[in-house]
């Protein structure tokens, strides 16, 4: 996945950005990203994984509901991710795998 949006180097620089905007609001580097998300207009939800044990995760979580990211955080965050290519353009829209011509092929001729 990091190599088909556009390498380790770009991935890295990404990382970075978020680092930077998860130590200006005390939160984590997952919180950050998480936030930047769903406060895209065409996103609904989001699936968080808590581990087993490590109840600081589930506080972490929390904080997505309160944090705010700025304008410089998202302008930062947008520049450092638009760095790569589009996941849609390389790998498809969820189920799409399923919509591709010689897969509707192969379900019809069963």
């Amino acid at each position: 996945m990091v190599d088909a949006w556009g390498g380790w180097g770009l991935f890295q620089g990404l990382l970075r950005t978020l680092k930077q905007v998860s130590t200006k609001h005390g939160v984590s580097i997952a919180t950050v990203a998480v936030k930047y998300i769903l406060d895209q207009p065409a996103v609904v939800g989001s699936m968080v994984g808590v581990r087993l044990g490590l109840s600081e995760h589930i506080q972490d979580c929390n904080a997505i509901f309160s944090l705010v990211l700025d304008e410089e955080d998202v302008n930062s965050i947008r520049e450092a991710a638009g760095k790569g290519k589009d996941f849609f353009k390389v790998i498809g829209d969820c189920g799409d795998e399923y919509r591709r011509a010689w897969v509707l092929i192969i379900a019809i001729s069963n």
